[in-house]
């Protein structure tokens, strides 16, 4: 049993020494460099501070009656099944296979946020439960249905995810890397934080032309996906430098995904509405055309009203427009 969890242990144990690290905020390269190797000791060392995980049980969630294959042609590209069931070799883990059959969840929300006219959901499931799925599988559909008409690279932010924390930013590399590698450059993403180098070697670029790994090329040609947090966004808005993303991004906006939204609560909740507003002027758009979307593990409530309002009065739309997924 220990040695099938191993590789996930070995992860937990990673992430969460990230997650703490930029949580702390910590600038000074030396001090960051010795806390992260106290962090990542082996499970079970006294130096270690994450204790031994604890594994409990829990109940599986229920299949929607259709297979991803029935799926190809009308609600999703086949295109994309095709690309998330055949990842590259070393991203097989990351595999959405044709014959499997998605989470009710999950296929009400594609079927939601795939309607003509822009809807927004709340995303409440259990840790687990294949939230991430929900909305990434339609904004990718989206994008590669407009790759497919217009058979050339698509410029220009239609779609941000933002992350309280460096840490899960940095999670959804190898799933984007994977289900996007077959189109090249066509359908890119970028994941804009802190970390992120002003320039990046032709080579490096070249082994990976569906991410932009350099805020070099994010200001030349700005990706339709761009993976950020909120202090990204306020400098992004800002900055002279930056101005370039906004500019070729004007009027292209269609998805702002808030992940881990119990988060935001209070003053930072009225920080993010009003941060978002300026986004959305920033990038020339209406909240009503923006679908938008908001996932927690943590919270919930037995009327599903107050999430409604929650998400509603985050993006200052309406609430009708907003659904609850649990």
């Amino acid at each position: 049993m220990s040695s099938y969890f191993q590789p996930l242990i070995a992860q937990l144990s990673q992430r969460s020494a990230e997650a703490t690290l930029s949580v702390l905020g910590i600038s000074d390269p030396t001090l960051r460099q010795f806390l992260s190797e106290q962090f990542n000791q082996p499970l079970g060392d006294s130096n270690n501070f994450l204790a031994d995980p604890v594994f409990e049980a829990i109940f599986g969630w229920e299949e929607a009656n259709i297979s991803m294959e029935r799926l190809a042609g009308s609600l999703l590209e086949r295109l994309l099944l095709d690309a998330m069931d055949n990842p590259p070799v070393d991203l097989k883990d990351y595999a959405f296979r044709k014959d499997w059959q998605p989470y009710q969840h999950q296929y009400k929300s594609w079927l939601k946020l795939s309607e003509s006219k822009p809807q927004s959901i709340v995303i409440t499931s259990g840790t687990g439960s294949g939230k991430t799925e929900c909305f990434m599988v339609p904004v990718l559909n989206d994008l590669v249905r407009q790759y497919e008409l217009q058979k050339q690279p698509l410029i220009g932010v239609q779609a941000l995810f933002i992350y309280p924390l460096n840490a899960l930013i940095n999670s959804q590399r190898d799933r984007l890397r994977a289900w996007t590698d077959s189109f090249g450059n066509g359908v890119r993403f970028c994941l804009y934080n802190g970390n992120t180098p002003d320039k990046a070697t032709s080579f490096n670029q070249t082994q990976t032309p569906n991410e932009i790994l350099s805020r070099a090329l994010l200001r030349s040609e700005p990706p339709p996906l761009l993976v950020t947090n909120s202090t990204m966004l306020e400098y992004m808005l800002v900055r002279q430098v930056d101005s370039p993303i906004l500019q070729k991004s004007q009027g292209k906006l269609r998805w702002i995904v808030l992940d881990e939204a119990h988060t935001y609560i209070g003053s930072q909740a009225a920080e993010l509405s009003l941060l978002l507003r300026r986004v959305l002027h920033g990038f020339a758009v209406n909240a009503e055309d923006v679908r938008f979307v908001a996932t927690s593990a943590t919270i919930g409530d037995k009327d599903n009203v107050s999430l409604q309002r929650y998400l509603a009065d985050l993006a200052g739309i309406s609430q009708d427009q907003v659904m609850w997924l649990h």
